[in-house]
């Protein structure tokens, strides 16, 4: 059975250290030429790289101009092991909600945001609700112009911080009240966010609310892709007939878990059915299919397949049979929004051709391509990371057609207006009813969402991350 660990984001250790990179220009120059060194082996689009040119800019800056036109979702990170953490699910102070922001009007510049759901375990649960409107952190508005210095008070070391809660009447935003949020320290989210079964006339319909794609806190020990297979062992216990996998807010990540969860929903399961075909550079290319790679390797990188076990590594090691439920369904409702990217994608267009997927919700952002998370062990004073795509990946008919986004089945808006996993809820209650085919399944009360400009997206989004024992060899090679 190949290893996977496709974190959507890859951990590579390339390029020697510079002892010369003394001072802030130094740096930056040595930062921006291993920066090409590595897109030039790395990038799936590294023909298409402008010649080098030696530069002592920010890294930031310069890692745009290596940034193919096409590519919307190569990133790079001051911090490696911030974003490392982040990828887990760590936070050294985390404000307990997760939020989306908007224009608040298109005749001035403020922002308003909308708590999408708050973290279990954190101060925010017990002061914030899941549709409350802010317009200010601190006591300042926040605008455009601001916001992304604004949001830093979410995540920096500070204890606390405030946020003036609002509403609106008309076209009129009006202040409520003033709420101090206590931050979480070293917050460690589980991405398996709700999991129940609900009984509707004759269906028992399982429910799963998933955040993001992560095998564990990065201790190795596979801990919340075990806790995804027990949800789905209780499934199976509960003899659910429909499911409903909610991934309205789920951005991607390892690639690893979204095998790990295809595996559960894939009916007739069997470890030789394909999950996606891997497209990579030349230089990959080249490597995979050398005399040299087949001598000392039996995986074939460009194929990967459902699996049956979950290899736990760390000691002591074990195989955990994957507790699938494909064979109790005849389709899957899957929750998506504008968020939905990535690993989230992958698992939807990988089970296409196996079971029908009916979506419900926004269109999602189509990524059909993945990352890896490359750092520099060699040289201490080089803290940037970046994620450069590497691969595109495709489903088991060669189908990778969505980079305009899934568009849904049934296109509704996402009101906020009921906590995930209540039946009133809005993507929920539509796929409901579509289940029971009852139309008269509604909230017996509606409470229309404020009308709501731009949206504006504050966060990286669309991580699918790829390491693989079979990766490592070609850098190292």
């Amino acid at each position: 059975m190949k290893r996977i660990i496709f974190f959507l984001t890859m951990l590579f250790v390339l390029i020697s250290c510079d002892d010369s990179a003394t001072d802030s220009a130094s740096l930056n120059k040595y930062v921006n030429r291993w920066l090409y060194d590595n897109m030039s082996m790395l990038y799936y689009w590294n023909e298409k790289l402008p010649a080098y040119k030696s530069s002592t800019d920010s890294p930031d800056l310069y890692f745009k101009t290596l940034i193919y036109k096409g590519d919307r979702f190569s990133a790079i990170f001051e911090s490696y092991q911030d974003i490392l953490n982040s990828l887990h699910g760590v936070s050294e102070a985390d404000p307990g909600f997760e939020y989306q922001l908007y224009r608040e009007s298109d005749s001035n510049n403020n922002v308003v945001g909308v708590v999408l759901y708050n973290k279990p375990g954190t101060a925010a649960s017990s002061v914030l609700k899941r549709g409350d409107f802010f317009r200010k952190i601190n006591g300042t508005q926040i605008t455009i112009d601001n916001y992304s210095g604004l949001l830093a008070a979410f995540t920096n070391s500070t204890a606390s911080f405030t946020l003036s809660l609002a509403e609106r009447a008309g076209e009129q935003w009006s202040e409520k009240s003033n709420v101090t949020i206590q931050k979480s320290m070293n917050y460690q989210e589980n991405p398996v966010f709700l999991d129940t079964v609900y009984t509707v006339e004759n269906k028992k319909i399982g429910y799963l609310v998933y955040h993001f794609f992560t095998n564990d806190n990065g201790d190795q020990s596979l801990k919340y892709d075990l806790v995804l297979n027990e949800v789905f062992g209780h499934f199976k216990e509960q003899r659910i007939n429909e499911l409903v996998v909610d991934l309205r807010y789920n951005s991607g990540g390892m690639m690893s878990s979204a095998v790990h969860l295809g595996s559960m929903l894939v009916p007739d399961l069997s470890a030789d059915k394909v999950y996606s075909y891997t497209e990579y550079n030349k230089n990959f290319t080249d490597y995979f299919s050398s005399a040299e790679y087949k001598e000392e390797y039996s995986d074939n990188p460009f194929i990967d397949n459902f699996v049956t076990n979950i290899a736990v590594q760390k000691i002591p090691a074990t195989d955990i049979p994957v507790q699938n439920v494909g064979n109790q369904l005849s389709r899957i409702y899957f929750l998506t929004g504008r968020r939905t990217a990535s690993a989230s994608e992958m698992v939807i267009n990988s089970l296409k051709p196996y079971i029908t997927c009916v979506l419900v919700g926004d269109v999602t952002v189509g990524k059909n391509v993945g990352s890896t998370l490359v750092n520099d062990e060699d040289n201490k004073k080089n803290d940037w990371a970046f994620m450069p795509i590497i691969l595109q990946y495709f489903n088991k008919d060669w189908k990778s057609d969505f980079t305009n986004g899934f568009v849904p089945d049934f296109s509704v808006s996402d009101t906020y207006n009921y906590s995930l996993g209540d039946l009133r809820e809005s993507l929920l209650n539509k796929a409901v009813r579509e289940i029971t085919g009852n139309p008269s399944f509604a909230p017996s009360t509606t409470r229309p969402r404020p009308e709501l400009n731009k949206p504006i997206d504050a966060k990286p989004f669309g991580r699918l991350i790829v390491s693989k024992p079979e990766i490592d060899s070609f850098i190292k090679h």
